[in-house]
C-alpha cells in the first residue's frame, strides 16, 4: 500500500472527492465531480493519483447531464488502497474529518480544499467547507496548530466554513502556491466583498 497514495485521497476527499463501498464485494470506488470547465483539474488529480499508486489504477470517466449549459465530468477510480482511506475518512460509513486525517494530509490535504471551497473575499481568506460543525472545528485546530490564524464563520448555533485573518491568507497563500494546480490560481483572485 502507498501511503503517499492514501494521503493523496484523503486529501481530494477533503474537496468534492467521496469514497464509497459499491457492489456486492462492497469494493471502494473513490468518486470525482466538477463541471467541464475544470476538466484539466480533474485529469491533472487522475494523473497525480497515477503517479503515486503502485500498480495500475482503474478508472472510469462519464458524463453527468445537468440543467445548465455545461455537464459534469465524473471521474471514478477503484483500487484496494482505498480501503485504508475508507477506514480513516469513514470509520463509521459516515465521512468524518479526524485531526488523525488532517496530520496525514498535511499541507496538500488544505490546498486541496482551497481548491474547491476556498476564495479570497475583500482581503479575507474565506473556505466554505459544506461540512458539519464539528470537521470545521478540527480543520480549524490543525489550521492554527500549524500557524494559519483563523476563525469559525457561524450564524446561530451553524458553522459554514472558516475565516482567516489578512496577514494569515497572505501565509496561506504562500503557503499552498506551489502545490496547487495552474488552472485554480483562480481562486487566489480578490473577489470584492458584499456589503
Amino acid at each position: 500500500m502507498s501511503a503517499q497514495f492514501v494521503q493523496r485521497v484523503l486529501s481530494y476527499c477533503l474537496g468534492v472527492g467521496s469514497i464509497s463501498l459499491l457492489g456486492s464485494r462492497r469494493r471502494p470506488w473513490l468518486q470525482i465531480i466538477r463541471p467541464e470547465t475544470e476538466r484539466v483539474y480533474l485529469n491533472h488529480q487522475l494523473k497525480q493519483m497515477r503517479l503515486d499508486h503502485s500498480g495500475p489504477l482503474e478508472y472510469a470517466w462519464d458524463v453527468l447531464p445537468t440543467d445548465g449549459f455545461y455537464d459534469k465530468k465524473r471521474l471514478r477510480v477503484r483500487s484496494d488502497d482505498l480501503y485504508r482511506a475508507y477506514e480513516l475518512m469513514y470509520p463509521r460509513d459516515k465521512k468524518i474529518i479526524t485531526p488523525q486525517v488532517m496530520s496525514i494530509c498535511g499541507i496538500e490535504g488544505l490546498t486541496a480544499l482551497w481548491s474547491d471551497r476556498g476564495r479570497v473575499v475583500g482581503r479575507l481568506g474565506k473556505l466554505r467547507t459544506r461540512l458539519t460543525t464539528e470537521d470545521n472545528h478540527v480543520i480549524a485546530d490543525w489550521c492554527n496548530d500549524n500557524g494559519f490564524t483563523c476563525d469559525l464563520i457561524t450564524r446561530e448555533d451553524k458553522c459554514f466554513g472558516i475565516q482567516f485573518d489578512r496577514e494569515s491568507t497572505k501565509h496561506l497563500i504562500s503557503s499552498i502556491r506551489p502545490y496547487i494546480h495552474k488552472t485554480m490560481r483562480k481562486t487566489f483572485v480578490r473577489v470584492p466583498a458584499v456589503k
